[in-house]
């Protein structure tokens, strides 16, 4: 069989239908029957009907695999990448004017592979907006051109997006650069998630991506894509910023209002075909930014920990009445004084944080307790609240610190657990050693200075086993008046 030149940048059943016009003068049908090869089959891309193709014209049956689009019932294939049927077709179903002009007779009018893209809408080489086949489901250009002149070309204004030249460079094998994330996604995935990040900040939550026309496409996609070649942190922050600008801000509003079509799509509208790492992203990003329950399902994954509380949901995980918690959680510091009920209620709290800070109020130590609490003098107590060693849970410049002085619990305990951390000391030195306040009224200087010597270790200091807390601990006279703490 005399052989027709191959051209890897053409699909299969464009180069099929070629040779068979060269040797029979009739379209593909007849040549596969002349072979017996099944047309469904082979339209299907069926690896059996490309090998028997390949062995009849001579071909390695790799290169006729690069340009053979396998197509299933839900999905297509193309080069080991599942993609959707929308994504990549082997219709013949657009064409550039200037292109097919080029190749001169109709016999030898190519369908080039990248045409079949959905988000390639120009001709890369001659930068002219592609044009719609009159036949559109012709499995090559002969049938879907029908006879029909070739239509006026278009001249496209805007520059070659840059999602065109990666695509065209991974389709010549030449993209891998060991170091891009892309790298081991598939091409749909790629093009696929940036042009619903693009298309969602370019036009807004509800946009209707099929709706878009050639040139709003293209640029959402290379919008998209200008972002998404930066990797997760950079997709992290297109977002921050789909969400911020979300026309819904009540806290109860769900993740289709908070992310419009880009969730829509992969909630529901990506379950075909694996739209790669942006769903776990998204997923990741959902679950930061609001108060998911327990059990709930994002994104095909059950979320079994909170992570994040709103002001409802806590009040009934603490047991705390909700108008009475959004005052605390403003004297606490965790809502602005001035924020309103309805503010308030659509702010949300990281659940481990929120909730032991909650707990430690419920379970704080008044100041007049403190005292006894750590073993000090009332005295002493408050020298060390003045100086910042034991703080309040509620901030001292905070509203309500004033009136309701408490400390966590876990906040003294750690105290008193670096005083128990100092050697304890026999009964038979007892004489030899006195308690803090001694050695201060003999001149070792201001109290709260010499306890802090002794905690950083500068002052040798000793543990009374019979006592707690400031009262248990002793010094030698002589090692707290060597110190020389200024007054």
């Amino acid at each position: 069989m005399p052989r027709l030149s191959f051209d890897p940048e053409e699909t299969l059943l464009s180069y099929t239908d070629r040779l068979s016009v060269m040797h029979t003068g009739r379209g593909m049908e007849r040549l596969l029957k002349d072979l017996g090869i099944h047309r469904e089959h082979f339209v299907s891309g069926r690896p059996d009907t490309v090998t028997a193709l390949a062995v009849a014209t001579g071909h390695s049956v790799e290169e006729l695999e690069a340009t053979a689009i396998r197509v299933f019932p839900r999905a297509n294939s193309f080069r080991g990448q599942e993609m959707s049927k929308t994504f990549l077709s082997p219709r013949a179903a657009r064409y550039c004017p200037t292109c097919l002009a080029e190749d001169g007779e109709k016999k030898h009018r190519r369908f080039r592979l990248l045409w079949g893209f959905r988000h390639v809408v120009r001709c890369d080489l001659h930068s002219i907006w592609l044009e719609t086949a009159p036949v559109a489901n012709g499995t090559n250009l002969r049938v879907s051109l029908d006879g029909a002149p070739l239509a006026k070309p278009v001249l496209v204004d805007a520059i070659e997006p840059e999602y065109l030249r990666w695509l065209r460079d991974r389709l010549d094998g030449s993209t891998r650069h060991g170091d891009s994330w892309m790298d081991d996604q598939t091409t749909e995935q790629v093009l696929a998630a940036a042009e619903m990040l693009g298309a969602t900040l370019e036009h807004g939550h509800r946009v209707a991506v099929t709706r878009l026309t050639s040139a709003q496409t293209e640029e959402a996609t290379d919008i998209g894509f200008s972002i998404y070649r930066e990797g997760p942190r950079a997709v992290k922050e297109a977002l921050d910023a789909i969400r911020q600008r979300s026309p819904a801000k009540a806290v109860q509003a769900g993740a289709l209002a908070h992310y419009g079509k880009l969730f829509d799509w992969l909630d529901r509208r990506s379950n075909a075909v694996d739209p790669g790492p942006i769903r776990d992203i998204l997923r990741d990003h959902i679950v930061k930014h609001s108060a998911v329950e327990p059990g709930t399902t994002v994104l095909g994954v059950e979320i079994n920990r909170r992570r994040f509380h709103t002001v409802h949901s806590l009040s009934s995980e603490v047991g705390i009445e909700y108008r009475r918690l959004s005052r605390l959680l403003k004297r606490l510091g965790q809502v602005p004084e001035h924020a309103t009920e309805v503010q308030c209620g659509n702010m949300v709290f990281d659940a481990a944080k929120a909730v032991p800070l909650i707990q430690s109020f419920k379970t704080a130590v008044p100041l007049m307790d403190v005292p006894e609490y750590i073993g000090a003098s009332k005295g002493q107590v408050e020298i060390l609240y003045r100086v910042g060693v034991i703080k309040p849970l509620i901030p001292r410049t905070g509203r309500g610190s004033v009136r309701q002085v408490v400390f966590a619990r876990q906040h003294l305990d750690n105290f008193l657990a670096k005083i128990s951390a100092l050697p304890e000391f026999t009964l038979e030195d007892a004489n030899k050693l006195h308690p803090i306040a001694y050695a201060c009224q003999r001149g070792a200087g201001p109290f709260e200075k010499v306890f802090d010597e002794i905690m950083v270790g500068t002052i040798p200091s000793f543990r009374h086993p019979e006592k707690i807390g400031v009262g248990a601990v002793y010094v030698h006279i002589a090692d707290a008046l060597a110190a020389k703490i200024p007054a």
